[in-house]
């Protein structure tokens, strides 16, 4: 596997690219989107995720751009990720998306490539728009759009702004997909979480948060400021002091708050914090699941050596 990801965030203009990647990659709330231009031809954005560099390229939807994309079709060579985004509030530009995505598959033929897709149904929700007609414009996308990427790698879903949460796990999905195995891995720690009695955050060394069950603790997909602060520290302590790929921190106070960093592989951190000690079979479940997330970054090692 390659150490980096091209995704290409395409749909026609207005659709809500940028306020997709705003709120899922850059800790923008809903309403800062709010106030975002509209992309000039295309931007690149590097974003760091378990070891990988991932580009995503946002292409701008405007007509013109559109048609300089299909003039210089090299622009997309080398696109992993193929994400299509529709506006479910405006179903009158339905089949000029569906035009567009045709001639971008078209592009991606005389490349030879194949990448990943993933349709997003986008603005599913009922900021400034009426739920019955929200649900007939999703009826008539699927009609519209399932069937041209039926020959492809492919998965839908229906995506708003307004659910960061969902939206964060969408991504992070699409992210970890091209990871055999590691989907899995993933929604065994969940489960795992909602039995063990300490407030635990499973991310990337970057930040990036894969599971966890503490409310408010990410933006999107980006874990809150002082914690990333703190993994980056020990990172920096266990690459530069201990010289090895893997560490343990701990720290309590004198109320009895514990707090433990364990990290894997220089890839994986899990964050665990205690009031006091856990009963037995919490802490056998936690031992578990530190024993699964070592796992997990060996499978991402190999991942990145195939």
């Amino acid at each position: 596997m390659k150490c980096t990801i091209k995704i290409s965030l395409v749909g026609l203009g207005g659709c809500g690219k940028t306020s997709l990647y705003s709120v899922a990659f850059a800790e923008k709330t809903p309403e800062d989107t709010k106030r975002l231009s509209p992309t000039i031809l295309y931007e690149t954005r590097r974003h760091p995720f378990l070891g990988l560099q991932v580009g995503i390229f946002d292409f701008g939807g405007q007509e013109q751009y559109r048609a300089e994309y299909f003039s210089k079709p090299e622009i997309f060579k080398g696109t992993d990720i193929l994400i299509c985004i529709v506006d479910l509030h405006d179903p009158k530009t339905f089949d000029q998306a569906k035009e567009y995505f045709e001639g971008l598959l078209d592009i991606h033929r005389k490349n030879n490539e194949k990448p990943q897709i993933f349709l997003f149904l986008h603005k599913y929700d009922t900021e400034d728009y009426q739920k019955e007609l929200l649900d007939t414009n999703v009826k008539s996308a699927k009609e519209i759009f399932l069937d041209i990427f039926k020959d492809y790698n492919f998965d839908y879903m229906l995506t708003s702004i307004y659910q960061q949460d969902e939206l964060a796990k969408v991504f992070r999905d699409i992210l970890i997909s091209s990871y055999k195995d590691l989907k899995k891995s993933v929604e065994k720690a969940e489960s795992q979480l909602e039995e063990i009695k300490a407030k635990i955050i499973i991310s990337d060394v970057s930040g990036n948060v894969i599971v966890h069950n503490v409310q408010g603790v990410s933006s999107g997909l980006t874990l809150r400021g002082d914690l990333r602060d703190f993994i980056d520290a020990c990172n920096t302590v266990r690459e530069n002091i201990f010289m090895s790929d893997s560490a343990q921190f701990k720290g309590m106070n004198e109320d009895g708050k514990e707090i433990e960093l364990h990290i894997f592989k220089y890839i994986i951190s899990v964050l665990v914090m205690k009031t006091g000690e856990l009963d037995r079979e919490s802490q056998d479940k936690l031992n578990i699941l530190l024993k699964d997330m070592s796992l997990f970054a060996d499978l991402i090692i190999s991942a990145h050596s195939d």
